[in-house]
């Protein structure tokens, strides 16, 4: 990339060179047609500062041009190259690194799940005794049976709905009774009045 960038610049130099020997060609045309009596001074003046700047400019040029030729350097990325065989190696342990990680990640995920069901679990069955948690650890662990733990968390999620339905209930009849108090409360302080 570095040397692509270089050989950039260095055309880019160029192509200024050239651009300033055309100007300067054209002002040397200009010089040589006769000028008007009244303008030879001013043009013999802005000719010499023009000059002067050209030639500061394509010093000035040579110079970086130089020191880009100087600089460039080359960069292989080759079997035999040490630098490509360093990165290649340092990204293919990066990325196993990677993959170990994400693949422990996802057993913790994993567990975290299961233990999350079988507490769920227990919340809906309101207690758990040695057999059930014995059952369970042989659910999970030791036989794992992917069907009755599906089985398991739809049982599990409908008794939840169902607690959330309830308590919509109870909070709805709640609601109720408090404004049926508060309308005999208004009727009993209107005939009181």
């Amino acid at each position: 990339m570095t040397t692509a960038t270089n050989e950039n610049i260095l055309m880019m130099f160029e192509e200024i060179n050239q651009k300033l020997d055309d100007n300067a060609r054209q002002l040397e045309r200009i010089g040589q047609k006769e000028p008007e009596e009244n303008d030879d001074n001013d043009f013999s003046e802005f000719t010499t500062v023009f000059d002067n700047f050209q030639h500061n400019q394509s010093e000035k040029l040579a110079v970086i041009e130089s020191l880009i030729r100087k600089e460039k350097r080359k960069i292989e990325f080759t079997p035999t190259s040490t630098f490509g065989m360093a990165s290649f190696f340092s990204l293919s342990a990066i990325t196993l690194a990677l993959a170990i990680w994400v693949n422990s990640l996802k057993d913790q995920i994993s567990t975290l799940s299961d233990n999350d069901l079988k507490y769920r679990y227990i919340q809906m069955t309101g207690n758990a005794t040695a057999d059930d948690l014995a059952t369970m650890d042989t659910l999970f662990y030791f036989n794992r049976n992917s069907r009755k733990i599906r089985e398991l968390r739809k049982q599990v999620e409908v008794f939840e709905e169902n607690v959330k339905q309830r308590a919509k209930l109870i909070e709805q009849e709640e609601r109720l009774k408090r404004e049926r108090e508060i309308l005999e409360n208004n009727i009993v302080n209107r005939t009181g009045d």
